[in-house]
């Protein structure tokens, strides 16, 4: 599972202060452009700063409802274009202004639901990008685990309580499974600690496969977590490609490279001078699953040749 949330806001914000940026030239190129980012939450608590760009960053912490104000902030800065992470910025930006740039980056399901829907076509000043739906990555990563494993009894979701991202997508991998039948059980973990015996529990009530939500505890613990899931034989899925390089089955992760280059494509082409309008909302895939062949024979898998085909990237050895 992908924290979508963070990963968006994160890789808008690389885009912004990265290489890419030094191509990133105003429609008045005598001064450096100035750059409104807003989003819910802060992603890193940190960024790069360039002398490409100014970056005026406002974060709602978590409060939808202080959004629009923060939006009105960088529109009375004077900011040369705002980028909105998630549909919920974009609509703040979007009603408070009608003449200021505004780029989203937003899920594929906020265009569905009609959250983004209307915003492009309403105005001059609206365009952006949609990743998948967290219900999309959800879906993929529960079909991937039944498909190296059609014999599994559930899955296990692995998360750490105290991370909000985690609850979020535990909620979307939990209405997904109600859909399509999968019993899905949480076992969470604050510390390594908890994590081992959590595992401990969950193989005792039968098969499992598992699913190991983002966290900075297990990405810095991510060897003991792969040996953990050796040990109990459970076939598991990562949202990142260093736990399959540390041993670990799968992992589907974001191809943040295809964010980052999107994103900074559509800023620069606004900042020298494009109308929003007349670029069209791109919907990007940025999914990469990653596959283990040698951890899969270790815990006795034969992985389908139609998986191991469909995989962008193949560690055999």
């Amino acid at each position: 599972m992908i924290d979508r949330r963070g990963f968006v806001q994160g890789m808008v914000l690389a885009a912004l202060s990265g290489p890419l940026a030094a191509r990133m030239q105003p429609a008045h190129a005598h001064r450096v452009p100035r750059i409104g980012v807003l989003g819910e939450v802060d992603p890193i608590g940190w960024m790069v700063r360039t002398s490409a760009v100014e970056v005026e960053c406002r974060w709602a912490e978590g409060r939808c409802d202080r959004l629009r104000d923060l939006a009105a902030e960088l529109v009375a800065l004077g900011v040369d274009v705002i980028v909105a992470a998630g549909a919920s910025s974009a609509r703040a930006a979007a009603s408070v202004t009608a003449t200021a740039p505004i780029v989203f980056v937003a899920g594929v399901d906020s265009a569905r639901d009609g959250s983004i829907a209307g915003l492009a076509g309403r105005g001059d000043n609206v365009t952006g990008l949609l990743v998948p739906s967290e219900d999309e990555i959800a879906t993929e990563c529960l079909r991937l685990l039944a498909h190296v494993a059609s014999d599994l009894d559930h899955v296990a979701v692995l998360s750490n309580p105290d991370n909000p991202f985690a609850r979020r997508a535990l909620g979307h991998a939990r209405a997904v499974a109600s859909r399509h039948g999968v019993e899905l059980r949480s076992i969470e973990a604050r510390t390594i600690g908890d994590a081992e015996r959590a595992f401990t529990g969950v193989q005792a009530t039968g098969r499992a496969g598992l699913l190991v939500l983002p966290d900075a505890l297990f990405a810095i613990e991510q060897r003991r977590i792969v040996a953990l899931a050796a040990l109990h034989r459970m076939p598991a899925l990562y949202s990142a490609r260093s736990f399959v390089e540390a041993g670990g089955l799968m992992a589907l992760s974001g191809n943040a490279g295809e964010v980052i280059r999107r994103a900074a494509a559509v800023v620069a082409r606004v900042l020298a001078g494009a109308r929003p309008a007349s670029l069209p909302v791109e919907a990007l895939a940025p999914l990469v699953l990653t596959v283990n062949a040698e951890a899969a024979r270790a815990i006795g898998l034969a992985m389908p040749r139609s998986l191991l085909a469909r995989a962008d990237a193949v560690i055999r050895a």
